[in-house]
This record gives structure tokens, C-alpha cells and sequence, in this order.
């Protein structure tokens, strides 16, 4: 497998140049068309819904949401060209823009999308937007931190596994990048009452798989204590100079809904490095 098409979202505020700094330097890498899109929160101006206001209403409406859509593709553009990527595409689909991420993103080997940020105004769309991708999409999804500046992610990685069928399948998302990496270190984790996530046979089998695709994995058990799996995992990068997690994406079922489990939740809020989420 390798990563021929790339995905990035990309709205109207500067926090997006730092999912499209990261998605333009792996489009580079793997040599891959990046295809931008294009979506904010907001009620989309029907013809119905634009007979009911007034005509200056509308004429400003219509100027504003072209202005900014505008400039955020001369944003884009600009950056693939001094990058000295050719392979790009703009989309702005029109409609629910939490549903056209989904469709956008199931044909798309990996999208980037960026860190909700708590007090942006549009926080609720953004977390919305990247969890339904995240649990939704059937595809890799790589959410960059809104803290930066943010590396290329890639080199050094870590893979947090517990041997269950979203960490397995983030692991085979994760092959194309993980080929590329320099080290790469798989950590299984003991809960702080002894219950191990994933025994010693599990995570070894893991590493010879690697081992399989050309991939030298580092191995290595850790019991947490008194802190929660996600903020130990993020702790555990910054010692060891982590610039990528990769890890399942997992989630509850409630009310016919997904929703994120705990440490999938910790690192969508917490994050300091970019991390592949697969579901």
C-alpha cells in the first residue's frame, strides 16, 4: 500500500495553515496529489432561504462567503507553489459539510484535519468534524495539533497498541509512514491495577509483522499509575522526542451514535504531536 491521494481540510482561519503545512510536506514525501477541502460551519443560503431576506442581506451574504472561500484557495495554492507541489485539487462541496467530509475522506488514503481549539469561536463544528471523520470515514485520519510549529510528522513514531482490532487496524493505515520512519517504538501499557492491555506474545507478534515489511520496532511495557492513558502517552513522546502517535480511534455506542472513548478523547484535546487515528 502507499499514499497516492491526500486530504486536507481547509476553512477560513490561520489554524488551518498548520494541517496544510504538514499535508503538503507528506504529499511531497510520498508523492501524492493533495486535494484541499473546503468547509466552515453555517446555514447554506438555499434559494428558498434567500426569498425570505432581503436583497442587501443577501448580496452581502453571498459577498462574504465568496471572499473568504476565495481566500482561503489562494492560501492553498500559494503554499503547494512554493513548496513546489503541482499535484493539488480544490473542492468546495456544497450541503452538510460533516457529511461531505465523511464521503470526501472514504476515497482518500489519509486525511489531515486540524485540532479543535477550545475558545475558536467555531469549536463545536471543528470537534464534530474531526471525530465523525476520525470513527466514521473507514480511512486513515492524521489530526495535527493547533500548537506549533508543527514538524513534518513521521520520523520518530509511536504506536500505541493494545492488541485490539482499532489499534491493528491504525498499524496497517500507519505501514506507508511507518516504512519511512527512523525509529519506531511500539509501547503496550499495564492499567495501575495489573491488567495488561496487551501481553508480551501480542505486542511481539506485532513487532515481528514490522519486522516483516522491513519496519525495526523498539518494544517496550509500561504500567501508568495515577494518570490517565492518554496524558501518559503524550508524556511518553515528549521524553522520547515523538513526532507522530499512531493509534486506534475508539469509540461507545450510544443512541445509535459513536461516540470517542476516554483516551481517544485525551488525545483530540490534549495533543502536543500530530496523531494517526484509524476506526
Amino acid at each position: 500500500m502507499s499514499v497516492k491521494t491526500l486530504l486536507v481540510h481547509v476553512n477560513d482561519k490561520p489554524q488551518c495553515k498548520q494541517q496544510l503545512h504538514v499535508a503538503i510536506r507528506l504529499a511531497l514525501d510520498f508523492g501524492a496529489r493533495l486535494v484541499a477541502i473546503y468547509l466552515v460551519p453555517g446555514i447554506e443560503l438555499t434559494p428558498s432561504l434567500a426569498a425570505l431576506l432581503p436583497d442587501d442581506v443577501v448580496a452581502r451574504r453571498l459577498e462574504e462567503t465568496g471572499a473568504a472561500q476565495a481566500e482561503a484557495e489562494k492560501l492553498f495554492r500559494q503554499a503547494a507553489q512554493v513548496a513546489g507541489l503541482t499535484a493539488i485539487e480544490w473542492r468546495a462541496p456544497s450541503g452538510d459539510p460533516i457529511g461531505a467530509a465523511s464521503a470526501h475522506a472514504r476515497c482518500a488514503d489519509l486525511t489531515v484535519i486540524g485540532q479543535p481549539e477550545a475558545d475558536q469561536s467555531d469549536f463545536r463544528f471543528l470537534d464534530e468534524l474531526a471525530q465523525t471523520v476520525a470513527l466514521s470515514a473507514g480511512r486513515p485520519t492524521l489530526i495535527t495539533p493547533y500548537a506549533g510549529p508543527v514538524p513534518s510528522p513521521g520520523q520518530r513514531v509511536l504506536v500505541a497498541w493494545d492488541g485490539g482490532r482499532e489499534a491493528s487496524r491504525a498499524v496497517g493505515d500507519a505501514l506507508p509512514i511507518l516504512a519511512r520512519a527512523k525509529h519506531v517504538r511500539i509501547t503496550a501499557i499495564h492499567r495501575d491495577d495489573g491488567e495488561r492491555i496487551a501481553d508480551q506474545a501480542a505486542t511481539l507478534r506485532l513487532a515481528d509483522y514490522l519486522h516483516s515489511h522491513g519496519i525495526d520496532a523498539k518494544v517496550d511495557h509500561s504500567s501508568v499509575e495515577a494518570i490517565s492513558i492518554g496524558e501518559w502517552l503524550l508524556s511518553r513522546s515528549a521524553d522520547l522526542g515523538i513526532d507522530l502517535i499512531v493509534m486506534g480511534a475508539y469509540a461507545h455506542t450510544r443512541f445509535r451514535e459513536l461516540i470517542l472513548g476516554g483516551v481517544t478523547r485525551t488525545m483530540l484535546r490534549s495533543m502536543t504531536v500530530p496523531v494517526l487515528m484509524s476506526h
